[in-house]
Formats: structure tokens, sequence, C-alpha cells
């Protein structure tokens, strides 16, 4: 008999845009913080789907990395995920 296991079957199928509240709270954060403005590009930064703004790829991409990390505390994985998002984004080019 094959056992089922329910949680990895859902994980895989979930749609893009189903955001746990971890995560929401982590990409508020972020988007306080860092002041992200809700307009479009940042998806192809952080390897989203193009067709989200940028709150809303925030969110997407904060609730990858954290299912890609099942064992976390919320603070920690906030200051680490800005870290990263910091190193993702286009740095403005100052001076020119």
């Amino acid at each position: 008999m094959k056992i089922i296991n329910y949680e990895e079957l859902f994980a895989e199928f979930k749609r893009d845009g189903a955001i746990s509240t971890d995560a929401n709270e982590i990409a508020n954060t972020l988007i306080r913080e860092l002041c992200i403005s809700s307009g479009s590009g940042l998806a192809r930064f952080l390897g989203v789907k193009s067709c989200f703004n940028n709150h809303m790829a925030i969110r997407v991409w904060v609730q990858k990395r954290l299912d890609s990390n099942s064992d976390y505390l919320v603070d920690e994985m906030c200051i680490q995920l800005q870290s990263e998002l910091y190193g993702l984004l286009p740095q403005p080019g100052y001076g020119s």
C-alpha cells in the first residue's frame, strides 16, 4: 500500500499567488522597509512570473523561499530575505 504525503502533494500543485500568513507578514515588512512601489518590473529580478505587480511579486518570492525552508523563524527569515532582496535589486547609479 502506497502512502500519500498530502502536504507534499498540495505544495506541488499550489497555485502561484497562494500566500501564507508568514509570507504575507514578511513581504509587508520588506515592502515597507525598502519602500517598494506597487508598480511593475520587479518580478523579473525575483524570478517570478512577470504578470505580478511589485507587491505581489515580493509575496510570491517570499512564499517560494519559505516553501524551500520549512524550519524558519519569521524574524530571522525576514532579515535574511531583506539581505537577499537587496542583492537582487538593481542599484541606482550614483553620479550618473
